[in-house]
């Protein structure tokens, strides 16, 4: 263990260091990481959306936890440790105006004229808490994530990375079958960060290299969340990003897609340039797709696209909702107010 324990050090010691040849080499993108971002949000219009079968998308938050983590590790290696703290605080006030502005705007929308006869701790908790929105959890668990960083990344090195994974996974089976029977955890939810740690054990891991990719391991993961329906059928759960299949698939998948040293890729076709594009612009798709999915409704689009082709129709409305964020996050950037897309 103590040999381990020198080993992982050393690779710390190496990723504070200076960046790879290969990622100094033009700032080339990790394309199989943008594949998978671009999943990802499809993943989470798909639940937003109302397509059958959800739970074979619920891969797509702890995806973005996970890279997350990945790309928040690499660019603390490029900078020097006192400058830490500074970066992981400008990180958090870009991460708060965004939320701030989003969550503003959709209970405007949403609970317009509801304020004077809402308890404060129902605002506060819920409204701003987390359920204010589709999506806006992810916010409450990146501010929690943000802060605890130097921490987690420091447990990271210093522990056995997979026993720490394992951990992690089988808590968040136990809560999600029996810890969130008690009515106290219950309501806090899977808002907690402490869920949300396999992802981050596995992004900061595979920044440093202890992980190569392992490509194969995708088909597996296909294979667990097509089983996550069955697992939602046949067992009694609380949150459907704590089953079993759903936690493994993701993890699997972050190890399939994922490599620290990114190596000049071949250039894509169309179709990849046009998925990769997607996956370096999916905050703009995951903060827009509620109100694109609302004036889909509203100007009757959604109806019309159940209505001609049932069920499929609403891929045609996904891929209308993708569109359309990313052209709100494309006029946003115009107009100065990239922050509220995560683009600086």
């Amino acid at each position: 263990m103590g040999s381990r324990q020198s080993d992982l050090r050393q690779a710390v010691a190496r990723a504070d260091g200076p960046p790879s040849r290969a990622e100094a080499a033009a700032g080339h993108r990790d394309l199989h990481a943008d594949y998978l971002k671009a999943a990802a949000i499809a993943g989470v219009v798909c639940i937003h959306a109302g397509l059958p079968f959800e739970d074979v998308y619920r891969f797509g938050v702890p995806v973005f936890i996970g890279l997350w983590a990945y790309y928040l590790e690499k660019a603390l290696a490029r900078r020097e440790p006192g400058t830490h703290l500074a970066y992981l605080g400008q990180r958090l006030v870009e991460l708060g105006v965004a939320y701030v502005a989003w969550t503003l705007l959709y209970i405007e929308k949403f609970y317009d004229g509801r304020w004077d006869t809402t308890p404060l701790h129902t605002i506060v908790g819920g409204w701003f808490g987390g359920y204010g929105w589709s999506g806006q959890y992810y916010f409450v668990i990146l501010f929690q994530l943000t802060l605890l960083f130097p921490l987690l990344r420091r447990w990271v090195a210093e522990a056995p990375t997979l026993p720490v994974i394992a951990a992690g996974v089988a808590l968040n089976v136990a809560a999600g079958y029996w810890l969130f029977e008690n009515r106290w955890i219950s309501a806090v939810g899977d808002r907690l960060f402490i869920y949300w740690v396999p992802y981050v054990a596995m992004g900061v891991a595979l920044a440093r290299g202890e992980f190569a990719r392992k490509p194969g391991l995708g088909v597996v993961a296909v294979l667990l969340l097509l089983a996550a329906p069955i697992e939602s059928r046949l067992f009694a759960e609380h949150s459907a990003y704590l089953t079993l299949t759903v936690t493994l698939a993701s993890l699997l998948l972050l190890m399939s897609a994922v490599a620290a040293d990114r190596a000049p890729p071949r250039r894509p076709g169309v179709l990849g340039r046009l998925v990769a594009f997607i996956g370096r612009n999916t905050f703009a798709v995951y903060v827009a797709n509620v109100a694109m999915l609302e004036v889909s409704k509203s100007i009757g689009f959604t109806d019309f696209a159940v209505s001609h082709a049932g069920p499929w129709g609403l891929l045609a409305v996904v891929a209308a909702t993708m569109l359309a964020g990313l052209g709100v996050g494309w006029l946003l950037q115009m107009l100065g107010l990239g922050v509220l897309v995560g683009k600086r």
